[in-house]
């Protein structure tokens, strides 16, 4: 049987163990979210520059031609049309934010892990 002061340190260490885990909750959802919005802006932004900077409406002799000329690329590399490339670009590089942000993360992690178990 439990005394009174027993239950009492179980019950705040209950209310301890339920904060903890609210946080973290909310911290996975604050990180999906940046993600998710990271995500779209990347989308977005590789869509409208092309249109922005007159990529495609280049005259056929200038240096930065419209896409499918022989003259130039306009990032498209992996497609026949430059706003394709642009998005195809954009997505590996925010693919490749991702997992650096993630190892980085995971690095810390590991480091408090393992300076926890030194101490």
């Amino acid at each position: 049987m439990r005394t009174n002061e027993e239950r009492i340190n179980a019950m705040h260490a209950r209310a301890s163990e339920l904060n903890r885990q609210r946080r973290a909750r909310q911290v996975r959802i604050m990180q999906a979210a940046g993600a998710a919005v990271s995500f779209a802006a990347t989308i977005v932004l590789a869509v409208c520059i092309p249109r922005l900077a007159n990529f495609e409406a280049a005259p056929a002799g200038s240096p930065i031609g419209p896409a499918g000329t022989s003259g130039t690329m306009n990032a498209s590399i992996f497609g026949n049309s430059a706003a394709l490339g642009y998005v195809v670009i954009a997505l590996i590089a925010f693919l490749l934010g991702v997992t650096l942000t993630i190892f980085c993360f995971r690095l810390r992690e590991w480091q408090k892990h393992k300076d926890e178990q030194e101490t």
